[in-house]
Formats: C-alpha cells, structure tokens, sequence
C-alpha cells in the first residue's frame, strides 16, 4: 500500500475507520473518504494530510463522479451501505438505492480507471439465510429481507463488471463485525446497543431464547481480511468469507458484556423478529485462509474488551 491511492466509500463508518488507520500505518499515499453521514461520524477521522473527504450519497453519482474519476484510485473499498436486515424491511426502495445503485455507480466509473488495481467489495452474511453451514461455495438463494438480497445482488454485478469490463475485483462476505467507532441505535448490532444499554443499567433484551449463536468478528480482524484481499491476486470477482470460524450464543454474549461493563443490568427475552429465521450463522474460512491467508487476528474477549473500553471512555451516550 506504500504511496497508494485509495477511496474508501463508507470511510467514516466503524469498518471505513479502522480500516483506515490500518492503511495510513501501511504507508498509504493519499485517502479519499466518501460517506453521506447516515450512520458515520467525521470527527473520528484521523487528522492526517493524506485524507480528503466528501459528504456524498453514493446512490447519487453526480455527487461524487466527477471527484473520483479525477481521482484515479489504485484501490477502492466499497463499505457504504443501507443497513442492515430491519432497516431494509422498513425502507426497501432506499436500500436498493444504496445496495445495488450505489455499487454499479462506482463500478461504473472504475471501468474506465484502466490503472486500477483492486476494486473489494464488502458483502453480508446475510446472504447465507438459514444456511446449515455457510460456504462460499454452496448454492444459496437469499430472500429473507431485502437486504440479503440487494446484497447478493451487488455480489452478482460485481463479478459481472470483472468478468466484462476486466476490473479486477473480489467480494467479502461480512459475519457481524463489532468494534470501536460503531454508533447505537435501533438498526444497528446487537453488540454496541447491549455494550451502552449496559453502561446505563438497563435491560439486555434478547430476541428469541438467547440459544441462537453468531460469528462476532472483531473489526480488526475485518479490516485485516479486506486489506489482504486487496493485495491478492484475486481479480475475477471471486468471494471469500469473512468471520472467525467460532460461534458464540448471544446469551453468552450478553453475560460477557454486563461482565465486561461491571453492569448490573439484567437479560430480557423477547419474541423473535417475524423476518429472523436465522438461529445459528458461522462462517466457514477455510477458503480465506488458503487462499488469502487470512487468519483472525483478535479472539472475542480480547475484541469485547478494547470495545467496551472505548464506550466507556471514547463513546458519547445520551442520557
């Protein structure tokens, strides 16, 4: 990455952020952030010459083309999304607008970047569904919302676009990534909302009986995979699996956390979300690993700690 130019779409969310400190430490040249603030914060960027940023939608191309094909980025990073699962079922048009819009804009304008060297797409778990065992190999058919299928969808043209217009691309699926610099809020991850419900000695409310388990994947680890997957040789728009390999029942999460928090909030239960018919999802990384050679940096005590560290001490809850 040494003197590289690199656009990040989605830079001023928690993946873009940590996945920028771990570029400016790899010697990149210049940064460009695009992000309409939705669910970003900008004053978490780092005060580094090398980053320029533009508040643009990237549904709306007019917004941002004419800045990125001056640009010419050697590596481009596509994080922006409408998310996730509940936001989509309430908003489909817009997730469409974002998901599937927004990635054909910018692949559009890279088809004409004859120097770019990696376009990454960040794709979802959610694309699995109900999937028994969540390989990149394996048939699936996402319909469960209408995320997992705009999702899917951008994987679809974003293999199209390497496959027809030779850009060289690859895809990471996603598996519910946690860490510093994720806001709360009512579409967001079940773990930045129970980290700050603990902090402030309320209810953990669990949706479904607390049996279901997750792949939590630190965001470290998140922006390891997408970095090496940019200096791959992958270029046919191949798809690898984010994740761990390790799953966790969200009941041990939530103890993990009032733990963590010295909270003395208490576990809840709640009927489960008419759309969520997903019990257990766990990345199978095995295809990462040999080929990318990705292996997790951070197991999830060590991630559950230095997160809840930085909402205590970093993270600005409202009363």
């Amino acid at each position: 990455m040494n003197n590289a130019k690199i656009l990040i779409t989605g830079g001023a969310g928690a993946i873009g952020l940590n996945l920028i400190e771990r570029l400016l430490k790899a010697g990149a040249g210049q940064i460009m952030v695009i992000d309409n603030l939705s669910s970003g914060y900008k004053n978490y960027l780092p005060d580094d010459s090398r980053i320029a940023f533009i508040k643009a939608d990237i549904g709306e191309i007019d917004s941002y083309g004419k800045e990125m094909d001056e640009f010419k980025p050697d590596y481009v990073f596509h994080l922006a999304a409408h998310f996730a699962n509940q936001n989509s079922v309430d908003h489909p048009f817009k997730d469409v607008q974002a998901n599937i819009i927004g990635t054909m804009n910018l692949l559009e304008i890279c088809k004409k970047n004859k120097g770019i060297k990696k376009f990454v797409y960040t794709s979802s778990s959610c694309v699995y569904g109900n999937a028994a065992i969540m390989s990149e190999e394996d048939y699936i058919y996402p319909h469960e919302t209408p995320y997992a299928i705009n999702k899917y969808t951008a994987e679809l043209y974003v293999k199209y676009y390497a496959s027809m217009y030779m850009i060289p691309a690859v895809s990471i699926r996603v598996f519910n990534t946690y860490g510093p610099y994720e806001p709360h809020g009512p579409y967001r991850n079940v773990i930045p909302n129970f980290i700050v419900r603990a902090i402030k000695g309320e209810p953990l409310y669990i949706t479904g009986d607390g049996t279901e388990t997750r792949d939590f994947t630190f965001v470290g680890n998140t922006a390891q995979l997408l970095t090496l997957a940019a200096l791959s040789e992958v270029s046919d728009g191949d798809i690898f699996n984010g994740g761990t390999g390790k799953p966790t029942q969200i009941i041990d999460l939530a103890k993990m956390i009032i733990e963590y928090t010295g909270s003395s909030s208490e576990i809840v239960f709640k009927e489960r979300r008419n759309w969520d018919a997903v019990k257990d999802r766990l990345s199978d990384i095995s295809k990462s690993w040999k080929v990318l050679g990705y292996e997790p940096e951070v197991p999830l005590a060590e991630g559950l700690k230095t997160t809840v560290d930085w909402y205590m001490n970093d993270y600005e809850i409202e009363d």
